[in-house]
């Protein structure tokens, strides 16, 4: 009898270690974090180089910072439907084009645009990112209660401290 060398058992699922998952999703947040902390730097060379008003400038921030909260719903979407690979990826991407962009940018329409693009990044490295860290430590509710930033969230009043049963 001549067996087979294929096996019909389907391959085991990779491990990740959910603390690398974390501190990637650390470091991923720190790369994006100088297009929202560092932009106080930027404004008075942008007005000088653009021969522009600083409330003419401020609006790439407020785009950036339109794109980066209001589309993390449908980026959560997307890491359903491709995967969270692909989706930071593609973030990491935008983030890089956003910044290499308004570099290079020389009307402020152009700015408006390089950073709204670094914001859609930024919102997908950001729905990345904190979607790993809540899945990777799921935590009971009573020690989410406990939790100051849960309680900041937290759809009803809950009683301290929380109740042992």
């Amino acid at each position: 009898m001549v067996r087979s060398s294929s096996s019909s058992a389907p391959p085991e699922p990779k491990t990740v270690n959910r603390w690398v998952q974390m501190c990637a999703g650390i470091i991923a947040m720190m790369a994006i974090a100088n297009l929202q902390y560092a932009w106080t730097l930027f404004t008075r060379p942008l007005t000088a180089n653009l021969h522009a008003t600083l409330t003419a400038v401020q609006i790439a921030f407020a785009a950036f910072i339109f794109c980066e909260t209001w589309l993390v719903p449908f980026e959560g979407y997307l890491i359903d439907r491709l995967g969270p690979r692909l989706v930071i990826g593609i973030g990491g991407l935008l983030v890089g084009a956003g910044w290499i962009g308004s570099g290079y940018a020389t009307t402020t329409t152009g700015l408006y645009i390089w950073y709204a693009t670094g914001g859609v990044g930024a919102a997908r490295s950001t729905a990345v990112a904190r979607g790993m860290s809540s899945n990777g430590f799921r935590i009971t509710v009573d020690s989410a209660r406990a939790s100051p930033p849960a309680l900041t969230v937290s759809a009803r009043p809950s009683p301290w401290p929380p109740s042992r049963k």
